[in-house]
């Protein structure tokens, strides 16, 4: 049986047996994951299909089988990252919104300005609020970087950690301050449907 196999069928590596230490570690940290969710008010109230896939209301019994727990964990994970996507589009949504509306404000200051220029006048006040024209302080026109000294720049420091590893990788260098981690294990959840 390959270990893609194994993976779908939820079948375990057959050359080590299951820790029992580990698999109780990993039971009580998610016991205490799942005590913080039911005390998540934004949890049940606004995401209620990642609650569901926890079967957080339903199931109350102890855990029999750790395979049941990850697969409501892998489930309650797509949702989650469901909610995470929405947020990003929202997020991308209003911040599109904030800049028409910053746009607009910016327009709507000018022809205040010029409106009031053309009356003229110096206050005038509407029902929400009223606007002054007074004297703005001088503000710096620059006409060539070039000529101006060094000390009135800011310098970065950046790391180029990409190209970093890729070089220490490639070369074997050893790079003071670096040095290459043994990688580990990495998640990758495909969605079934």
């Amino acid at each position: 049986m390959s270990n893609e196999d194994r993976a779908v069928t939820g079948a375990t590596d057959e050359s080590r047996p299951p820790s029992a230490t580990e698999l109780e570690r990993v039971i009580a940290d998610w016991q205490r994951f799942r005590a913080s969710l039911l005390t998540d008010e934004e949890l049940v109230e606004d995401e209620n299909a990642v609650a569901l896939a926890f079967k957080l209301v339903e199931d109350n019994q102890e855990i029999v089988d750790p395979r049941v727990t990850l697969s409501q964990l892998i489930d309650a994970a797509v949702w989650t990252e469901r909610r995470f996507e929405e947020a990003k589009q929202l997020k991308a949504k209003y911040d599109a919104r904030r800049a028409r509306y910053e746009r607009r404000l910016e327009e709507q200051r000018a022809l205040i300005e010029r409106f009031m220029a053309a009356i003229p006048v110096k206050r005038h006040r509407g029902a929400e609020a009223s606007a002054t024209l007074g004297e703005a302080p001088s503000s710096l026109v620059v006409i060539d970087e070039q000529l101006i000294p060094d000390e009135w720049f800011k310098v970065e420091r950046t790391l180029r950690r990409g190209d970093l590893r890729d070089h220490v990788r490639e070369t074997g260098e050893i790079v003071p301050g670096t040095y290459l981690s043994n990688g580990g294990t990495k998640l990758t959840l495909r969605k079934v449907a």
